[in-house]
């Protein structure tokens, strides 16, 4: 029967996945920004295109 790793290497163990937590979530916090960023652009010319449009 195998055996639970003791308390230290627990303790490691749950360290890196707190580490690798944290640094998914700032990854997925960047790409939302970046995200938004462009579609915030996206939208600023396709309003611009339509006024364009709109005045011909």
């Amino acid at each position: 029967m195998k055996q639970l790793p003791d308390k230290k290497k627990l303790l490691e163990l749950l360290e890196l996945a707190k580490d690798f937590e944290r640094e998914a979530r700032q990854m997925s916090e960047l790409s939302t920004e970046i995200a938004y960023k462009w579609q915030r652009r996206l939208e600023a010319r396709r309003s611009a295109k339509r006024e364009v449009s709109e005045v011909k």
